[in-house]
């Protein structure tokens, strides 16, 4: 996989969250006018995470917080220290849940992006 593309209603404030939390850097960056909208690359690991903010908002038809809403539930990103990063953000005044023991992972946690998506932080077991 390339890359993954979030469509979010503030860039910058989508690029500020991302990059506390991910602790990335920028990628390229664009302005694409005949798609009506702007986007900037955050590269990760093995993959990026486009944040494209278009010119005219939409609002969402649908409830993302509702499990059963067909789409992206949640993303999620491994830490080698969930504590350590649970207890950085924290100290950011970003609200986020205690990490707690997971089904398939030693423990995850859960916070929200500037749009209302689910964020999901964890460390394998």
């Amino acid at each position: 996989m390339h890359h993954v593309a979030l469509s979010v209603k503030d860039l910058d404030a989508s690029l500020i969250f991302y990059k506390d939390l991910l602790g990335t850097k920028e990628g390229k960056s664009f302005e694409r006018k005949d798609l009506g909208g702007r986007a900037v690359f955050l590269v990760l690991d093995n993959i990026q995470l486009e944040l494209w903010q278009p010119y005219e908002q939409k609002p969402n038809k649908d409830d993302l917080t509702d499990l059963n809403t067909r789409g992206i539930r949640h993303i999620a990103f491994e830490f080698d220290d969930l504590d350590a990063k649970y207890k950085e953000l924290k100290a950011k005044g970003i609200d986020i849940d205690e990490p707690a023991p997971g089904a398939s992972v030693s423990k995850l946690c859960q916070l929200r992006d500037p749009d209302g998506m689910v964020v999901e932080l964890y460390q394998k077991q």
